[in-house]
């Protein structure tokens, strides 16, 4: 898992010895939680520690320093476009998209998040995961059929 790791982070970063240092922090994280039973599920448990941990460390670096001023009539930050009832049909939205993800097998899942979230190339994914390219298609088209189903089904309502 390690070469893989690196090579994600290397990615993201640009920087091997950041890459590094990142791989390092999702492996340990990893050792302390082992609670996988098959190593798809181990793979998919790392990768997705290794998608969280570089999400939180953009988003810390992104909000590091910024300071939002608060009206307190309203409860909002100030500048605030949303009003309030289309934050919880947005919410209500990605709830039921995370449901629909979580209703995945572990590989099919992520592939799907590494592709489409993580824009991967299909052939880095399936070097990745250990799998061929012809069985990240198909994960890849289940997991988009399973989102369309979603899709069409809020549609009908």
């Amino acid at each position: 898992m390690r070469p893989a790791l690196l090579q994600y982070f290397r990615r993201k970063t640009g920087n091997t010895t950041e890459a590094e240092d990142l791989t390092q922090e999702v492996l340990l994280r990893a050792l302390l939680h082992t609670t996988w039973k098959t190593p798809e599920q181990a793979k998919g448990y790392i990768f997705r520690i290794a998608i969280n941990y570089w999400r939180d460390r953009k988003r810390r670096a992104a909000t590091h320093g910024i300071s939002t001023e608060w009206n307190e009539i309203t409860g909002q930050a100030l500048g605030t476009q949303n009003p309030p009832e289309c934050v919880l049909v947005v919410r209500e939205e990605l709830d039921q998209v995370a449901a629909a993800l979580e209703e995945l097998n572990v590989r099919t899942r992520t592939v799907l998040m590494l592709i489409k979230l993580e824009q991967m190339r299909i052939a880095s994914v399936a070097e990745m995961l250990g799998i061929s390219v012809s069985a990240v298609n198909k994960h890849l088209a289940r997991g988009l059929a399973h989102l369309a189903q979603l899709r069409k089904s809020q549609e009908g309502l």
